[in-house]
């Protein structure tokens, strides 16, 4: 909060916390790493979504500092999407992701757009990686029309 009143971010904080400020829709494109966010995504979070100039002082949820900009999770995962079903192996991909879209996005303001997932990506063949490349442009090119996704806050 000291850094938010003063001004005193480090430079490349600063620069991370600009490019959250200028966006409309932010992208988090990640392998799904120990049922959550790979440490350096994590620890980017933990650095530049700061107390004071990304929430606090009653900008939370609907009222959140983000408010009118969208956020997408882009994921793969190492397992089947049969592995994240409920009752499936791993549990509902939907539950494993929602301290991100919930606890984050939605926390900070963020509208949230339904996930994208590609999964077992690593063991896909060439032709099956290219359909996934090009049902995930498909949804980019639409984005702009694209409605929030109901993550719940059960």
């Amino acid at each position: 909060m000291h850094a938010t009143e003063v001004h005193g971010f480090a430079p490349d904080v600063e620069t991370e916390l600009e490019k959250l400020e200028w966006c409309d829709l932010m992208i988090w494109q990640f392998p799904l790493w120990w049922f959550g966010l790979p440490a350096i995504l994590k620890g980017w979070a933990d650095r530049t979504l700061a107390m004071g100039r990304t929430y606090g002082y009653g900008r939370f949820y609907e009222n959140g500092v983000f408010q009118g900009k969208r956020a997408l999770i882009s994921l793969t995962t190492g397992g089947p999407g049969s592995d994240y079903e409920k009752g499936g192996w791993n549990g509902d991909i939907h539950s494993i992701l929602r301290p991100i879209q919930r606890g984050i996005f939605e926390f900070t303001g963020f509208s949230v757009l339904a996930p994208h997932i590609a999964y077992a990506a690593a063991h896909r063949t060439d032709e099956e990686r290219t359909d996934e490349l090009a049902r995930y442009a498909k949804r980019l090119r639409q984005i702009q029309s694209e409605e929030s996704y109901d993550v719940g806050i059960y």
